[in-house]
């Protein structure tokens, strides 16, 4: 089946389910009640992915192998101050032990760490303009999102193989009782005329599939938690953000919503690191 990139893949896909749908009175699934929303950026940050994580590979990291061509530098310089001949250093080159250093194994090892320092800094600098699309990607979410409940599909993604996913359906926290119910209603009845969408697919919006009267869904093959199929998420909600530049044909992006018991652990270490933030702040009398 072709892949669907949202509402702005053209008309409506099979706008028969929908007049079926419509027609009807599906009951539909119970939704959760409390809708969440983030309180800052900083809390966007950590639901999006664990902040520890995303320093670490982005910053932390490079500025590690930043530092290994540098330590190489150190040594080398150590040993043209110390030992500039080498004698002082046991040299097999060819089974034959040489007395010095040969000038040629002095340029590999200073071009070797020159390059190895030019490669790592220059990845250190994408991975920082990385870091810094991040955050203006997460301040996007935090003030254009919209909360959507999660319900387990029908149908679950099966690889053939032993692994496996559930796939699931998001409704918007706006929508009331009855539309709510007829667009997760039009999603089932979809699956089971044209399947599962192909395994990189990214959200399909029930607008796209179904006409502008069904707008406020998705179908989500690939949720942003860890699962595997037959087990449901404990997560109710996810957060959905238009991308900013909609003429691009970009995806939506999809945010989970940590679950309550996590959700409080995140906001009360939050709050604590902000208190200490404003007690540093305070002027001395």
């Amino acid at each position: 089946m072709q892949m669907i990139e949202g509402p702005r893949g053209g008309g409506a896909k099979y706008p028969e389910v929908w007049a079926r749908v419509a027609e009807s009175r599906p009951r539909g699934a119970a939704r959760p009640i409390d809708v969440p929303r983030p309180e800052s950026v900083d809390e966007v940050t950590v639901w999006a992915g664990s902040e520890d994580s995303r320093r670490v590979q982005l910053i932390y990291a490079p500025i590690f192998w930043v530092v290994l061509p540098l330590a190489a530098f150190g040594l080398l310089i150590q040993q043209a101050i110390t030992d500039p001949t080498g004698e002082h250093v046991n040299i097999v080159i060819e089974d034959q032990s040489v007395e010095s250093w040969p000038v040629w194994l002095l340029w590999i090892f200073w071009g070797g760490a020159s390059i190895w320092l030019l490669i790592a800094v220059g990845v250190l600098v994408v991975h920082l303009s990385i870091f810094r699309g991040l955050h203006a990607e997460n301040e996007w979410i935090f003030t254009h999102s919209v909360a959507y409940s999660i319900h387990r599909a029908s149908v679950d993604y099966d690889d053939g193989e032993s692994s496996g996913w559930a796939t699931y359906i998001a409704l918007d926290h706006r929508l009331d009782r009855r539309q709510a119910a007829r667009i997760h209603e039009a999603f089932e009845q979809w699956l089971r005329v044209a399947g599962l969408p192909p395994s990189g697919s990214g959200p399909i919006s029930s607008e796209a599939l179904f006409g502008a009267s069904a707008k406020g869904g998705y179908f989500i093959l690939h949720l942003p938690i860890s699962q595997t199929a037959g087990a449901r998420v404990e997560n109710q909600w996810i957060l959905i953000t238009e991308p900013r530049d909609t003429d691009d044909g970009d995806e939506v992006i999809v945010t989970p919503v940590p679950t309550p018991k996590k959700l409080q652990g995140i906001r009360a270490r939050l709050h604590r690191k902000a208190a200490r933030r404003g007690s540093r702040r305070v002027p001395l009398r």
